[in-house]
């Protein structure tokens, strides 16, 4: 009790509003009316790529679209907490029952330094508070700049060779289990790219989820 009045005197003093609509009728980052935009996917696998599941929580679209838009483009940061809030609550329902470490498509060093951070590893990193998975922030590199993917009339050619992995951890990691994580996947070519490199460095046991689904 003592607890929620702090945290209502808080809210007040700072004026809380949700993210997306900007009303004043929460103390959680997100309104309820904004958390009912939110549809969860079916937990069955959307896509099998080279043997590994590509599972998707909701659709990018209403709330999930707009705090996307918020954490890249306007740098509202707390976006990536109701972001990884969003994603864990659709990792319980898939009761995978695994310990994984966490990996992300990381951006070219020159993107993350003219933003000023790297929004997936924002967002993994709220995921592994709530899930106590390690975020493996190294593991991947981005080793040459690429367009936007929704940008580029070839995704799958604008994203190739652009990945490398980092060998300093490949025997380290070989048999943990792994679990990409991303915000949105359109055509796939991202992930399929990622699946590629990992398993060419014997990281085999992939699980892929990404907080929303794009129409091509």
């Amino acid at each position: 009790m003592i607890k929620n009045l702090i945290s209502s005197f808080l809210n007040l003093i700072y004026n809380q509003k949700c993210l997306v609509c900007s009303c004043a009728k929460t103390d959680e980052l997100l309104c309820k009316s904004c958390l009912k935009d939110v549809h969860y996917l079916s937990t069955f696998p959307q896509r099998i790529f080279n043997s590994t599941e590509i599972y998707c929580a909701t659709i990018y679209q209403s709330t999930i679209k707009k705090l996307i838009q918020l954490l890249k483009f306007s740098h509202k940061k707390k976006a990536s907490k109701a972001l990884a809030n969003i994603l864990f609550e659709y990792f319980k329902r898939l009761n995978l029952n695994k310990d994984f470490i966490i990996v992300y498509p990381p951006s070219f060093f020159v993107k993350t330094a003219q933003r000023g951070y790297e929004h997936m590893f924002l967002i993994a990193k709220e995921f592994s508070k709530l899930t106590g998975f390690n975020v493996y922030k190294d593991l991947i590199i981005k080793s040459k700049p690429t367009k936007p993917q929704y940008k580029a009339k070839n995704r799958h050619s604008n994203i190739k060779d652009s990945f490398k992995i980092n060998q300093k951890y490949v025997e380290e990691l070989k048999d943990k289990n792994i679990l990409l994580i991303d915000d949105i996947t359109t055509s796939g070519a991202t992930l399929e790219e990622l699946i590629i490199c990992l398993k060419k460095s014997n990281l085999n046991n992939i699980t892929c989820l990404t907080i929303s689904k794009a129409g091509c």
